[in-house]
């Protein structure tokens, strides 16, 4: 048996690690690894290892009251030590980036620029097992939109077809640079109003073009934030923004629970790598709440990982067009997410449904913020 189990884990190593790799194969090697998964827990965080049958033989010594995977009764508390899937992982949650500011129908076909095209990705993301949603507007010729109008556009009727969903809007200051536009989402109110709002925290170069957020600027955000009752959605591209959000938590600006998206696979940015990803979710604030994403080719890989290393996850059309990198299938957002879902069956771990989203996130029971 742990000849078996650590084979299958040292293929998963590898799969991370593999640039461009087929959907179907990852799936493969993962619907193998999961046999071995039930027995043998596995935490890149302790590097510890626990053998279902012999969990003394790893070091590892369990108190008396819990009882392991497969066992015939559990305990409702688990000490952190105890590695996944051994302690019950957390309910996944699945955020999805419908749009973003870049991708143009012209190249990405599926991807939703009109307000009606957006409801509809939410709807389908949602019932595909999604409970957040980051959304961008468009103007008509698809360009990025600031204006609130834009966001009123689709967010009330994305609450009236997705019942309790979380509705986060971008501040992105990719294409718009002044606060007063970047922050002008953030006066919406009653059905409009957003429940979160992305807030990235630092400046960083993509491929052509930089994003530019000053500390002064990451400060003013979050203060609109703060004052519009909207709770911030941080993006962290490197270890330097994972150390800021150390600062500005002591400065009383990210109340608890943080919640960030570990993006990894940009140009310019930290690497869709295992250990980047571990290194930047041991650099957060230790009650953070992480999900993890991969750009273009990397999201399936990141996905994955994020999910059986028990964190969260960010998949969607705004951080990869393709369904299949090898083949360049064109993605649709419900795909995206379903296969993710698909992923999360694999490690038997639940989805996070709205309301357990919401509690984890520190959002009101209601779907509307205002």
């Amino acid at each position: 048996m742990a000849k078996a189990t650590s084979a299958a884990f040292a293929q998963i190593v590898r799969v991370g690690r593999k640039r461009l790799l087929n959907q179907r194969a990852l799936a493969r090697y993962f619907a193998r690894a999961q046999q071995a998964a039930w027995a043998v827990g596995w935490q890149r965080a302790s590097g510890a290892i626990v053998d279902s049958h012999d969990p003394h033989r790893y070091g590892v010594c369990l108190p008396s009251n819990v009882t392991l995977a497969g066992g015939t009764a559990r305990s409702a508390s688990y000490p952190a030590y105890i590695p996944y899937p051994l302690r019950p992982y957390p309910p996944l949650i699945i955020n999805a980036a419908l749009t973003g500011m870049v991708p143009r129908r012209e190249r990405v076909p599926h991807v939703p620029v009109t307000a009606a095209q957006i409801v509809a990705d939410a709807q389908a993301c949602y019932e595909a097992g999604a409970t957040i949603v980051h959304l961008h507007a468009r103007a008509a010729d698809e360009s990025p939109e600031w204006r609130r109008e834009g966001y009123a556009a689709f967010i009330p009727e994305i609450r009236e077809q997705c019942p309790g969903i979380v509705v986060c809007v971008s501040t992105s200051g990719r294409t718009f640079s002044e606060l007063e536009k970047r922050a002008d989402v953030l006066a919406l109110e009653g059905a409009a109003k957003p429940d979160m709002a992305s807030l990235t925290l630092g400046s960083l170069n993509f491929r052509d073009v930089a994003s530019m957020n000053s500390p002064d600027m990451i400060r003013a955000l979050a203060e609109r934030m703060a004052a519009a009752g909207i709770r911030p959605e941080l993006e962290v591209f490197d270890s330097g923004m994972a150390y800021l959000a150390h600062t500005l938590q002591a400065e009383g600006l990210l109340p608890p629970p943080m919640y960030v998206n570990v993006l990894l696979g940009s140009a310019n940015t930290a690497p869709a790598q295992i250990g980047a990803l571990a290194q930047l979710v041991d650099a957060l604030p230790a009650d953070a709440v992480w999900a993890a994403a991969g750009i273009g080719a990397f999201q399936l890989p990141i996905n994955a990982i994020a999910v059986f290393a028990g964190g969260h996850v960010r998949t969607g059309l705004e951080d990869n067009p393709h369904l299949d990198h090898l083949t360049r299938t064109p993605a649709t957002n419900a795909e995206l997410v379903s296969r993710v879902a698909t992923l999360a069956g694999m490690a038997g771990r639940p989805l996070s449904g709205v309301a357990e989203t919401r509690a984890t996130l520190g959002l009101p029971a209601s779907s509307t913020a205002g």
